[in-house]
């Protein structure tokens, strides 16, 4: 009995340990913020014509007024403590090389001030690699395929007790992604407007490093530890459309949560091991809305034409996180603010991220389109708190490109000329003009004796000035008119005279 209790007491203790060994962890989400959605304060939700719209609002895709085939696109992005370190190093280049020959006091002053400058800085370093996607145009299924990856990676320098020290992380994602919506055009109970929704499937593949306060020392021999771990997730999304002007966006990311399953991993020179680890992507509840008007009033009865070129976006994201409730001092965190306006070749962007400005700017030259956007992201609780500066630009082959509902809305042209035709009143017959042969025709019938007819009022009020005169007592009328009426008055003569 004795026995039985210690192996189920050894069992118990095995199973706990293997529970706690597979640890469970927060991930970052494997989302792609594209450089158009950055630009606009990440305000996207309820714009969702293009790419993006993948990861923002699938439902997005059934406003495609063609098909949209992205080659490549190659994001280069960095925080501005990359310039930032980059700056300081290039002005203590003399110090730091001769640190050795100084005094203590000079020693002491530039210590001090790495600790209060350089352990601020941040920098990061984002990548994109050839990405690719292709978006179908309208039908009863709008489908969308794309292959895309990201690199993210960061790095931190603090001035330790002795020595510095570095924390440094990183991942690499490489996502495959399948959206499908469908839109509802007649909604019950008389409700206006229309109403789509849709659904990304994707596969997240990630490899992740995370190394914290080591020590210079420690990099001769040190081996990082690379963790590959792979998942599926699930995106979900509605789009409103009360009419052609407004969007009205609702969004799920990584519905139910996203399980990234990382396998155990050991240093062949420190021998230091990361267990096997599940990371979950929490979902996010987003909503959004975008309105496209045709004028810009800038001033009571001044305006201009916009001509459907413009395009105001608001959005508020993680809106159920109660970690960081929505009406708390995290709202304006949560707060996206955005628009764009397009003119020719050229598209300005610009709007408020997390309560940070952003701007940004295309040239679409045909097949290769450029561009560039400058955001500010909030790293802590609330807006203002840790913020980060970043820049990034884009060079992408892409065809189809103005094929969203902002530039190309052809198709909610249709609902508006019905509701025009079934305003206009009913309008009342008009009489016409008889033809001259239709006029011959009852010339001849009135000389011919064996089918009598009455005479037809309304034909004698309409029938041309010109042939009021020609009767078989008077031949001779005289001829008034265009050498075309003329003509016909001689063909009728000669009718008359038979």
């Amino acid at each position: 009995m004795k026995y039985i209790k210690f192996r189920f007491f050894s069992l118990l203790t095995a199973l706990l340990t293997a529970v706690i060994s597979f640890s469970y962890s927060a991930e970052q989400s494997a989302q792609i913020r594209g450089i158009r959605t950055l630009g606009m304060g990440g305000a996207f939700v309820g714009i969702a014509d293009d790419q993006n719209a993948v990861f923002y609002n699938p439902a997005g895709l059934t406003q495609r007024t063609g098909s949209q085939l992205t080659i490549f696109e190659l994001p280069i992005g960095i925080s501005e403590d990359i310039f930032n370190f980059y700056s300081y190093y290039q002005d203590n280049a003399d110090k730091l090389r001769d640190f050795d020959t100084l005094g203590f006091e000079d020693k002491s002053k530039i210590i001090t001030d790495i600790s209060g400058k350089i352990t601020k800085y941040k920098p990061r370093l984002r990548l994109g690699f050839p990405n690719t996607s292709y978006l179908s145009g309208p039908g009863f299924l709008s489908w969308g395929l794309g292959l895309f990856t990201q690199a993210d990676l960061g790095f931190q320098l603090n001035s330790g007790i002795l020595i510095p020290n570095i924390s440094f992380w990183g991942t690499v994602d490489v996502i495959g992604a399948v959206p499908l919506a469908h839109r509802f055009d007649e909604l019950p109970y008389n409700v206006p407007g229309k109403i789509s929704v849709g659904a990304t499937l994707k596969y997240i593949n990630r490899a992740r490093i995370s190394e914290f306060n080591k020590s210079i020392l420690e990099f001769e021999n040190f081996d990082p530890l690379l963790q590959m771990g792979n998942g599926y997730g699930l995106d979900l999304g509605t789009l409103y459309q009360p009419d052609s002007r407004w969007n009205v966006g609702f969004s799920v990311t990584d519905f139910g949560g996203t399980a990234i399953n990382f396998a155990r991993i050991e240093s062949t020179k420190s021998g230091e091991v990361k267990p096997a680890s599940v990371g979950i992507i929490y979902p996010r509840w987003n909503i959004g809305t975008a309105y496209i008007p045709s004028k810009f009033y800038y001033w009571p009865g001044k305006s201009i034409n916009t001509k459907d070129r413009l395009v105001l976006s608001a959005d508020i994201d993680d809106i159920f996180n109660t970690e960081e409730p929505l009406f708390d001092a995290t709202f304006f965190k949560k707060l996206h603010l955005g628009a764009e306006i397009k003119w020719a070749i050229f598209a300005l962007r610009g709007g408020f991220n997390s309560g940070y400005p952003t701007m940004g700017f295309g040239i679409n030259l045909y097949l290769l389109q450029l561009d560039y956007a400058f955001w500010g992201d909030e790293l802590g609780r609330y807006a203002g708190q840790i913020p980060e500066w970043n820049h990034q630009l884009n060079i992408s082959m892409r065809f189809g490109q103005n094929k969203g509902r902002a530039w190309g809305r052809t198709s909610s042209k249709q609902p508006q000329d019905k509701a025009i035709m079934q305003e206009q009143p009913a309008q009342e017959p008009q009489v016409t003009q008889p033809t001259a042969v239709e006029t011959k025709q009852e010339i001849i019938d009135e000389k011919t004796p064996q089918e009598p007819k009455a005479p037809d009022t309304k034909t004698e009020e309409i029938k041309p000035q010109s042939t009021e005169n020609i009767t078989p007592e008077n031949p001779e009328a005289p001829q008034t008119g265009t050498p075309e009426t003329q003509k016909e008055t001689i063909d009728k003569k000669d009718l008359l005279s038979q």
